[in-house]
């Protein structure tokens, strides 16, 4: 059947008295099996909803075989469309009318809508904690063990709650009975990490990782550290690390709790980190904020002092004048994360077995490094000065430290293991990437500031500097992007790549309380 009658709209049907519109989805093309019935049609197609739309105009006199033709077109939907009468032009004017009104509502509607979710946003969540609680509280009596008389659970509970869940249950009736299970190791036993509370928000990226196994270390706290003190080395700008900081304080206001939370403030403590550097390296958006000299010139920043003493370090330090200082500095960092990472993993792994099995496993690897970097830091001078390597009580003791490690390490985990000794070199100059981000960041942030003083602001033209603040926020907009990124992806590649292999295994299990953690709610 047809959808609508209409009057006749074309010249193309003059002759006639009306024509037949039928609307509806249709995946093929009709136009060739129309076309044999008449050549007198008009066929509109459009998109609605995803699918393929068309309209369909024929003579009223073929009204009846077009019918035929699409119920046998198995891909044809009809559509019911209103009958409408008068002209076309008039009835579009009324419905963009009508549009409008309908989208004047609408704006009307998401404003009262963003008014109340303001206003019952935290009563919604009160409620739904509320109601989940009681959910569960509910199904709770299918997850136990009972009999006519009596009912049995068990279950885990962290060590220092024990005592207070004893004497809770032991308080409601004293036909209770709690016992505590011998302790053995178990490989499903859950994990409750326990951080103070500004190292919280970095269990995210441990959980994201792996969850610790039972007995492991958790080095969440170490993150906290770490983590930011990577990424501010990194960034080290003050304009970058302020809105850096607006970015995560204005997550954070709008995600109350979950990863997007704990990844915020994760963001601020790096920005924050961030602006200190900022003021040790004396940069500002790329632009010195301190005076300094360059190449023995004298060059004035943006506040036009000298920039203050900080102990024995005189700010700022120029990361372009100081290429080789902060290499150093990087790569000594590198030493103490990786040391560090095999400290803990000899503790891990003497907790796990014994102090053998730490010795062979991880002492070796200690022995190998220290040995290592005796003999690079007495050889490599001599090397670079062109000199003869003299004998050293250095060197000696360095090659005896590493000879002696490579026989532990061989002994305790085979021939094969002296294979990744290459890896112990590459994991420490691999912090090198420290520098090599800050550089090409601060690089960036020249280039975007030389190329907009040289070629737009120093013209005197009105247009050109108009382009020149366009260039310069576009620029500073992606050096920006680049800036959260980049430090942040390299800064957690030197945790897990190179800090975790020396000691983190993970693959344990979340603890779970049985109970629930309120966030909105009361006792």
């Amino acid at each position: 059947m047809p959808l609508a009658a209409l009057p006749l709209p074309l010249e193309l049907y003059q002759g006639y008295d009306t024509v037949s519109v039928f609307v509806g989805y249709s995946e093929t093309d009709i136009s060739v099996p129309v076309s044999k019935i008449t050549t007198r049609f008009e066929k509109f197609e459009g998109v609605h909803e995803g699918k393929r739309i068309i309209a369909l105009f024929v003579p009223k006199d073929k009204e009846n075989e077009v019918v035929k033709l699409l119920q046998d077109e198995p891909s044809y939907s009809e559509l019911e469309v209103p009958t409408l009468e008068g002209s076309a032009r008039e009835k579009l004017g009324e419905i963009g009318a009508s549009k409008a009104e309908l989208g004047n509502k609408l704006e009307g509607l998401k404003k009262e809508l963003e008014e109340l979710k303001k206003q019952y946003t935290d009563f919604v969540l009160a409620s739904d904690e509320y109601l989940t609680m009681e959910t569960q509280k509910a199904e709770a009596p299918l997850r136990f063990a009972t009999s006519e008389s009596s009912f049995i659970i068990d279950g885990w509970v962290p060590s220092d709650r024990y005592e207070d869940l004893a004497s809770t249950l032991g308080s409601i009736s004293p036909r209770i009975y709690v016992g505590k299970l011998p302790e053995a190791k178990h490989e499903d036993m859950p994990i409750a990490l326990d951080n103070p509370t500004p190292a919280k928000p970095f269990e995210l990226l441990i959980e994201t990782f792996a969850t610790p196994k039972y007995g492991e270390v958790d080095p969440s706290a170490l993150l906290f550290i770490t983590f930011p003190l990577f990424y501010a080395l990194m960034l080290g700008d003050v304009g970058y690390g302020i809105i850096i900081a607006a970015i995560a304080l204005f997550i954070m206001s709008r995600f109350r709790t979950g990863g997007l939370h704990a990844l915020s403030y994760i963001l601020l403590y790096s920005a924050v980190l961030s602006i200190v550097f900022g003021v040790i390296y004396g940069e500002f958006f790329g632009v010195p904020v301190f005076n300094e000299f360059v190449n023995g010139e004298h060059e004035e920043g943006l506040l036009g002092i000298d920039g203050p003493v900080i102990g024995p370090l005189h700010t700022p330090v120029s990361r372009f004048a100081n290429v080789e200082s902060l290499l150093l500095l990087s790569l000594i960092i590198g030493l103490v994360h990786v040391y560090l990472g095999l400290i803990i993993g000899f503790r891990n792994v003497a907790a796990e077995h014994d102090l053998k099995h730490a010795f062979f496993a991880k002492g070796s690897w200690m022995l190998i490094l220290t040995g290592g970097l005796l003999l690079i830091a007495r050889v490599l001078p001599s090397l670079r000065a062109g000199a003869a390597i003299a004998p050293d009580p250095v060197i000696g003791t360095g090659a005896i430290l590493f000879v002696l490690g490579i026989g532990i390490l061989v002994k305790g985990e085979g021939g094969i293991a002296v294979l990744e000794i290459p890896t112990l070199l590459s994991n420490v100059l691999s912090y090198s990437r420290i520098l090599a981000i800050g550089l090409s960041s601060a690089g960036i942030a020249l280039a975007v500031n030389t190329l907009v003083k040289d070629l737009f602001f120093s013209s005197g033209n009105i247009v050109l500097i108009a382009a020149g603040v366009v260039v310069l926020f576009i620029g500073h907009l992606i050096n920006l992007l680049l800036g959260i990124i980049g430090p942040g992806l390299h800064s957690l590649r030197l945790q897990y790549v190179e800090f975790f292999t020396k000691f983190y295994e993970g693959g344990g299990t979340k603890y779970s309380p049985f109970g629930f953690m309120r966030k909105y709610t009361e006792e």
